[in-house]
């Protein structure tokens, strides 16, 4: 998908850089006009055949230049790994990874859940497993595992930062039939941790931008824009509008800023639930172990109010008009 918007890119910059209109472009290849508006909006892969001829047009074919488009357009071509599993996804989920894929830095806010990148296996079935067929969980939950591991071996690894409310700690994924999911779930982002950036806003900082829905913005380099992917009122939205995407990337610095624990105490409140649920604290009362908020063990409510950034929350910034409203995917 990125390859594709990266070719798109490029070329609407040479016709333009060679004074041509649609118009004429389709004129000059005895195309129609809405040919080249399906290739230039994104809605159709370009064979090599056209490529080569807007390429010849553009009077780059052949050159340095030319021959870097055509790479980028074979990739483009090339069917993505998780094709055998596109029964599976929606549109919209498929054009998530795509970005996913291709982005050179993903920035998440995660006010509910443990974000899909990080998520362990069980974790992971335990979600599905509520909402899908049993028929495609394990598919899902493979494809899920995929991506993790075509993150991992991506080069460079992107840069990502994620943001998570302390309900995504304390809400035991599992339940009371196995709560060792949250566990090993809560050990799992220790171990990430040593590779993404991440940061958690404790219950004490109020209310903040996050609660609004979750959010995901991805870099890509290249002259491309930044994606933004939000998630408001059960409704996913996708833009590359200017307005949307500095908005969010102010909230999402604001929330790391302002909010946010630093990265060791973040790192020390993670723990600190893993090892409340290990000691049968926190979990719901048929799995033992005191109610919720007890010092049994001394590992009862957390200080949290020692972990807090000097500053005060502050209220959190107005949402971007029309994003969970009447915006409409990409």
């Amino acid at each position: 998908m990125v390859h594709q918007a990266l070719l798109i890119h490029r070329l609407v910059e040479l016709r333009r850089g060679n004074g041509l209109t649609q118009e004429k472009v389709a004129r000059s290849l005895e195309w129609s006009h809405a040919k080249l508006m399906r290739y230039e909006g994104g809605t159709q892969v370009l064979p090599k055949a056209d490529l080569d001829a807007l390429l010849d047009l553009y009077r780059v074919l052949g050159t340095a230049q030319g021959r870097k488009l055509q790479e980028i357009g074979r990739r483009a071509r090339d069917k993505p790994w998780w094709y055998p599993h596109r029964h599976a996804l929606t549109v919209e989920e498929r054009h998530y990874v795509g970005l996913e894929m291709g982005a050179a830095r993903i920035r998440q806010c995660a006010p509910a859940l443990v974000p899909g990148l990080l998520r362990t296996r069980d974790y992971a079935r335990a979600l599905c497993s509520m909402t899908d067929p049993d028929g495609e969980v394990d598919r899902l939950v493979d494809v899920l595992m995929g991506r993790q591991g075509m993150m991992l071996t991506r080069s460079p690894v992107p840069e990502q930062v994620y943001v998570l409310d302390e309900a995504v700690l304390r809400r035991v994924v599992g339940g009371r039939e196995n709560p060792g999911v949250m566990v090993r779930q809560l050990h799992h982002l220790v171990e990430r941790s040593a590779l993404v950036q991440l940061r958690i806003v404790p219950e004490e900082a109020g209310l903040h931008f996050g609660v609004l829905g979750g959010f995901t913005l991805f870099d890509f380099g290249e002259g491309l824009p930044p994606v933004l992917h939000t998630e408001h009122r059960g409704r996913v939205v996708a833009s590359k509008k200017e307005e949307d995407t500095h908005a969010y990337a102010e909230a999402f610095d604001r929330l790391v800023e302002e909010h946010a624990l630093d990265a060791c105490r973040s790192l020390a409140l993670i723990e600190h639930h893993a090892r409340r649920l290990q000691n049968g604290v926190g979990v719901p009362p048929d799995i033992g172990g005191e109610e919720k908020g007890s010092h049994a063990n001394g590992v009862g409510a957390f200080p949290t109010e020692d972990l807090l950034a000097a500053s005060e929350p502050r209220p959190p910034p107005t949402l971007p008009a029309g994003l969970g409203t009447d915006a409409g995917s990409e």
